[in-house]
């Protein structure tokens, strides 16, 4: 059983005695970036009060850089000017005797400008020598002297004088954007020109536009400098206290926000979950949910749906929930948005013996291009596709992709996967000779890593002898003839006569026993309307199957998830439902609205199917969702015993069970 409210005072006691906490605490986070007037009249009883009301386990809470909460006794560490309520200290111990952890929140990319002035070697500076400032603040180097060690005694002073549980380093990296969103060229200070001409024997890049030999050498070179400064840090905690949870090593934090030039996403918690936790959860994720509308409008709050959305999608794919707001929980203005998130909060706190434990059952694998800190629209539309399909899925990147997790899944989907190494393009190779199944889409195996287009496939188990072009497609389209209509029997149902191949087609040869479904319908004219057909057609495929010992590949040689991604049209959704249905063999886990997203866990004694009610998004709008009645849910043989944890009424059924109810949420409990 997990954790309750009222545990007693020596069971709390053991509790936070815990060296490797962040594995086993429950983990209901509130991030709350303190202004520095929150320190002016701060009430550490009522700010744990409200911190313990909203069933919040972990805070992150303001430490320093670029403000002290504290009096800090370090010449370039500014203090707070308004430190006339309650201590840090007594804040550590009002969260500490309610069995909530708190992280030092530090932030070390900016000083105030004062004390740039003493040391100009500390800031970041363009190629003509100037600094980045922002409101009386300069941004710092990562190559500095700042940050190189007088970080590390900060670090010291703080974890040296409080009681801290964590730390997390805000914007901890390189950073060149401001607040306004600008980005801003990589830095040419000493440190920074002298470093990366001694280990290149190159000149820094004067922007970041520009993607040649130069700048992927810089990129490799400034990377590096993130990953030692982050390691460093690491170890100068550690010596202090090992019980210290490290962000990017203990856990690891990701973030859910939105601004005025960046619409939200209904997908993202669900994606950045599943990415990080892996199908195991072995890494503690901390997803924070920001509440506000960006940097502009830090004090409003956004849409309040998708923010109850969004700690759903945390808690099925993660087992942890997390919130990120400005200023203290019991003084918020607008609370509208994170009380939305508060039931989340007391469901979790009242089932936790559900969440903290289990792991993945899916039996498909969604496997992305290896991009760092960018998101994949190929990746993105198919997990699109798959959540709307109702079939649960695992997402990982190729980088971070461990082959031994192979033998999970049934289906592998390769999204645009371009550069397959060698070694890599084997092992997919063994996995479908032993039975396995592979879905590719784009340029999949067909480049090396130069971008250079390979003369066949770098995977033996697809069904392109001699790879021949990669065309530019504006207005082809792929045509279904009679024989297609067998396997794509959705698409036929519904009438649909053609899909549409995006931005790029890969052609080639067939092997022998390769099949094609489809036919390219090459470039014809769009305009004016009288002259928009063409009497050419082609033998073409849309998708390549073959045969390779016990299993099977399907090359769908085009982007499939970018066009569903920008788009979202009923003829690719019918397309990939029946690709998953005809070919890879992957049925619905549940019948009912593409709106419903529906995930599967389990540990040893239980499964849990989770149904999430999305029926209250259109497009960039969030809403109270509709109820959704009489969702089937396919079973074989007998279900056990069965029940639901959010109020739904479950029963069983000839080839499954039904849920009369979908409010926001529901789990369907399966006893093994």
């Amino acid at each position: 059983m997990g954790i309750k409210k009222n545990i007693s005072q020596k069971g709390k006691e053991k509790i936070m005695e815990d060296k490797m906490w962040w594995e086993t605490h429950p983990w209901r986070m509130v991030q709350t970036n303190l202004r520095e007037i929150d320190m002016e009249d701060m009430d550490a009883e009522a700010f744990a009060k409200s911190l313990e009301d909203y069933h919040a386990t972990v805070v992150t809470l303001n430490a320093a850089g670029i403000i002290a909460d504290f009096e800090s006794k370090l010449p370039y560490q500014k203090n707070c000017e308004y430190l006339h309520g309650d201590s840090l200290k007594e804040i550590l111990d009002a969260c500490h005797k309610r069995n909530i952890r708190v992280i030092a929140r530090c932030d070390f990319t900016k000083l105030p400008k004062e004390i740039i002035e003493e040391h100009p070697d500390w800031a970041y500076r363009d190629k003509d020598g100037n600094v980045l400032e922002y409101n009386g603040f300069v941004q710092t180097c990562i190559n500095g002297d700042y940050q190189q060690n007088k970080v590390m005694e900060i670090l010291s002073e703080v974890f040296s004088n409080f009681d801290f549980d964590g730390l997390f380093c805000n914007m901890s990296g390189v950073v060149v954007m401001d607040y306004d969103l600008n980005i801003h060229e990589p830095c040419h200070c000493e440190n920074c020109k002298k470093m990366f001409k001694g280990a290149m024997g190159m000149d820094i890049p004067d922007s970041f536009g520009k993607r040649d030999a130069v700048f992927g050498a810089y990129m490799g070179f400034i990377n590096g400098c993130a990953k030692n400064q982050k390691q460093k840090m690491y170890e100068s905690v550690k010596k202090i206290r090992p019980d210290i949870a490290v962000n990017g090593f203990d856990y690891f934090r990701t973030e859910c926000n939105q601004d005025v030039n960046h619409l939200p996403w209904v997908y993202d918690a669900s994606a950045n979950s599943r990415r990080l936790a892996g199908r195991n959860r072995k890494k503690v994720v901390d997803d924070a949910s920001a509440v506000y509308m960006g940097f502009q409008y830090r004090h409003t709050g956004i849409s309040t749906g998708l923010l109850e959305i969004r700690q759903w999608q945390n808690l099925v794919y993660n087992g942890r929930l997390s919130v990120y707001t400005l200023g203290t929980l019991e003084k918020k203005k607008d609370p509208s948005s994170v009380l939305a998130s508060k039931n989340v909060y007391e469901f979790f706190e009242q089932n936790e013996e559900h969440y903290m434990n289990h792991t993945s059952a899916a039996k498909v694998l969604l496997l992305a291009k290896p991009l760092m800190g960018r998101n994949d629209p190929e990746q993105d539309g198919l997990c699109e596709l798959l959540s709307q399909c109702h079939i649960p899925f695992d997402e990982t990147r190729l980088n971070e992709f461990s082959l031994e997790e192979l033998k999970n899944y049934e289906a592998v989907i390769m999204a645009d996967l371009s550069d397959v190494p060698e070694e890599l393009g084997k092992a997919f190779d063994d996995y479908i000779e032993a039975g396995g199944k592979i879905f590719a889409t784009g340029k999949t195996a067909c480049m090396n890593r130069r971008r250079q287009l390979l003369e066949s496939p770098s995977l033996k188990s697809f069904g392109i002898e001699k790879i021949e072009e990669v065309k530019k497609v504006k207005s082809s389209i792929l045509e279904f003839s009679k024989e297609d209509e067998a396997v794509f029997i959705h698409c036929k149902e519904n009438q649909i006569g053609n899909i549409v191949p995006w931005n790029s087609f890969v052609t080639g040869s067939l092997k022998e026993g390769g099949r094609g479904y489809l036919h390219l319908i090459p470039e014809q004219p769009f305009g004016p309307p009288e002259i928009c057909y063409t009497r050419e057609s082609t033998d073409i495929p849309g998708v390549v199957e073959y045969s390779y010992g016990k299993g099977k590949t399907f090359f769908a040689p085009f982007e499939l998830g970018t066009f569903y991604y920008e788009f979202g049209y009923e003829n690719t959704f019918l397309f990939f439902k029946d690709v998953m249905e005809g070919l890879l063999e992957q049925k619905e886990a549940v019948i009912t609205s593409p709106m419903v997203e529906v995930a599967i866990t389990e540990d040893g004694n239980e499964r849990i199917i989770h149904l999430i009610n999305l029926s209250g998004c259109f497009g960039k709008n969030y809403h109270k969702p509709l109820e959704i009645r009489n969702i089937k849910i396919p079973m074989e043989g007998d279900c056990g015993n069965i029940h639901s944890l959010h109020g739904g009424n479950v029963e069983k059924i000839k080839g499954g069970i039904t849920l009369d109810v979908l409010h926001t949420y529901e789990a369907i409990i399966i006893k093994k």
